[in-house]
């Protein structure tokens, strides 16, 4: 049933303070009746939705599927007697409902919008040269920013991993990539595709942990985390590779404190790849492989309010 991420909502106390975080990020921003609304460059699709209210929460995520996927989802909201509501924020397509813990989710019959940028540089590794007679950087790459192609993915946290995890395989359809005991989860999408679209993590209440923009290479990642850095933004956790998805990744404080993610170079599984069994290891395990220095203790802080 779902297969994709489309886009978040995330309700803000001001708007100015998101619009200078996300634009230095490398997102293109918009007014759009009274919120502001953030799209990758070149990107026809609407990534990140800041709507202006008392505090800071995340308000909503928006998911995609196709025609025989709405219907199926339908059938499976009715069985597990969750009620089909109007919109409760900025008018749009699809069906709006809450999970068990009470965050909305909009679902709408849509495909992710393709990014036009060229893709990254081709990677020569041992025995599998795929750039041979160009240069992956010259004096150009001096100009380098980071352009974030996609929003890849969001975790939120859940006061329930286990509860989470089930409305959202059993109603929603989406598939186990990996987890972490009851504390995380990694799921992707029910035609296969990314590692995780969503992943919860376990906390005291509900909240958003971290949205996650794809950039082009390794050196996207870092321009953009530095650049983040040197404008006074707090760093987060990074740089490192995950073991949950394989990908490279750098975390920075957005304003409200929780994280914006630059990533590249995750893991992709085939729709039909049923065989493998996920992995299910301790938290520590599987948070990095490396990374230039140790998560802090404030990487797993809900800093969302729990009402």
């Amino acid at each position: 049933m779902i297969r994709s991420l489309l886009h978040i909502g995330i309700t803000v106390p001001e708007l100015e303070p998101g619009r200078a975080f996300y634009e230095l990020f490398g997102l293109e921003s918009s007014v759009n009746g009274n919120d502001l609304v953030f799209r990758c460059q070149g990107g026809a699709q609407d990534q990140l939705r800041l709507i202006e209210g008392p505090k800071k929460k995340l308000s909503y995520l928006s998911l995609g599927t196709n025609a025989r996927g709405m219907q199926a989802l339908i059938g499976n909201l009715e069985a597990a007697d969750v009620k089909v509501v109007d919109s409760p924020f900025a008018h749009l397509d699809g069906i709006w409902f809450q999970d068990p813990h009470g965050d909305w989710v909009n679902v709408q019959v849509a495909d992710p919008a393709p990014s036009l940028l060229e893709p990254g540089a081709a990677v020569n590794s041992p025995r599998q040269y795929a750039r041979i007679g160009t240069r992956a950087c010259d004096v150009s790459s001096l100009d380098k920013q980071a352009r974030p192609r996609r929003l890849g993915h969001v975790i939120k946290f859940t006061p329930d991993v286990n509860r989470s995890v089930d409305f959202y395989t059993r109603v929603l359809g989406m598939k186990v990539s990996d987890r972490a005991r009851d504390v995380l989860a990694f799921l992707r999408g029910s035609a296969g595709g990314d590692h995780h679209l969503i992943a919860f993590a376990k906390s005291s209440h509900t909240g958003l942990h971290h949205i996650s923009f794809e950039v082009g290479d390794i050196d996207e990642i870092e321009i953009g985390a530095q650049k983040l850095l040197q404008a006074g933004y707090k760093d987060g956790f990074g740089l490192g590779r995950h073991v949950g998805g394989s990908n490279y990744f750098h975390y920075i404080r957005d304003p409200w404190n929780s994280l914006a993610e630059y990533f590249w170079d995750i893991d992709v599984i085939p729709e039909d790849d049923d065989s493998g069994t996920p992995m299910d290891v301790d938290p520590r395990e599987i948070t990095a492989v490396w990374a230039t220095t140790p998560p802090p203790p404030e990487f797993v802080v809900n800093f969302e309010d729990a009402n």
